[in-house]
């Protein structure tokens, strides 16, 4: 019997409805109750981030995505990118989440080539098609990229005076003097924001990804005046908050968020440049829910839900077709065609690949 195949968007209640009659039957088996049969049906467990961004994307992705598909979505907000992979690789693409939704590219990349994540492709996600065409590709055909951010330079404004160069970090006794120690922040490898920062002190002396000798004597260097060593970005806000660290690299969104709700800093863009961070969502290969997840990651690429997270979050946009940005926010974020233009992309697949090496130096030094 030959069969009709309907659009993707408007299959998802006959795949729940097939869903649905395969959970009742196990259920049943099982003894299970009515409660057990709804929740093994319409439950999508989907990992996040912790701090600020819990919050919001709670309000503005996840309670919509239940309001308009009749389900539950149970938030595990916690771990970086690098510890969600950690658990991807341990359970062999099944690590109790069906949606890997903070990942960054050289996740995905690994994920992709071990085998740990499911293609996606525009035919699971069809909003894929309306990603920046500089970004389609980050994903590497495993991801969606939903937000882009880069790596700024803030200061505290009441304590330094504006820094212009990523030197100003790495080297903050030439510019400031003594009387900065022990109040520069570093951050742990878990965190991609220190690898972007150790790739920036690399450059300063013609480095990079294939030379990060400089990176290192720098790190030696600067280590005596570090007050604060942490691993999530979300950890890094009491020490700001307390006035314990005056200058840091910092996400551009948590940074214009922090910012605008009071936090005595700016964020600086050096003059050296910054390095563009894509946020990806994934789902793993072996999610037991993997319909339903590719139908939260379309959600997430979806026109008003983009703008609504970019614009609460501080965060650009996946999307290149929103094009009614507050002018302040564009003056922060990436969120224009200029702007993504200009944007420095590390080589990420090579970042992936040398990462785990990067780290065993970095906690050499600081042993």
């Amino acid at each position: 019997m030959t069969k009709t195949k309907q659009p993707h968007r408007t299959s998802i209640s006959r795949r729940k409805v097939l869903k649905y009659s395969g959970g009742i039957a196990a259920c049943v088996a099982a003894g299970a109750g009515p409660a057990s049969i709804a929740r093994a049906a319409d439950t999508l467990v989907v990992n996040s981030q912790g701090g600020e961004y819990k919050e919001i994307f709670e309000r503005v992705v996840i309670a919509p995505f239940e309001e308009k598909f009749g389900v539950k979505v149970i938030h595990d907000a916690t771990g970086t990118a690098s510890q969600d992979m950690a658990k991807l690789r341990a359970a062999g693409g099944k690590p109790g989440f069906d949606v890997a939704a903070s990942l960054t590219p050289p996740e995905v990349i690994l994920g992709g080539r071990e085998g740990l994540l499911a293609p996606m492709t525009a035919k699971e996600v069809p909003n894929l098609d309306h990603v920046w065409d500089e970004a389609k590709g980050l994903g590497a055909g495993y991801g969606a990229v939903h937000t882009v951010q880069y790596a700024s330079l803030i200061y505290n404004k009441e304590k330094v005076e504006r820094p212009d160069s990523w030197a100003d970090y790495w080297q903050p006794w030439k510019r400031y003097g003594e009387g900065i120690r022990n109040h520069v922040i570093g951050f742990n490898p878990a965190n991609l924001l220190s690898i972007f920062a150790l790739l920036y002190a690399a450059r300063l002396d013609g480095g990079g990804t294939d030379n990060m000798a400089p990176a290192w004597d720098y790190l030696e260097k600067q280590k005596p005046y570090l007050g604060v060593v942490v691993t999530g970005s979300s950890e890094a806000v009491p020490h700001f908050e307390n006035g314990q660290v005056w200058i840091s690299p910092y996400w551009s969104g948590r940074a214009a968020l922090y910012i605008d709700r009071g936090l005595p800093f700016e964020m600086v863009v050096p003059k050296e440049g910054v390095f563009g961070l894509p946020d990806v969502a994934a789902v793993p290969s072996g999610a037991s829910n993997k319909d339903l997840a590719f139908e939260f990651v379309n959600f997430r690429l979806s026109k008003d839900v983009q703008r609504a997270f970019s614009l609460a979050y501080h965060a650009g946009p996946g999307r290149s077709d929103i094009t009614d940005f507050p002018e302040e926010f564009l003056s922060r974020q990436i969120a224009s065609k200029e702007k993504i233009a200009k944007t420095i992309w590390p080589d990420l697949a090579k970042i992936g690949e040398k990462r785990k090496d990067w780290t065993l130096k970095w906690q050499e030094i600081m042993s």
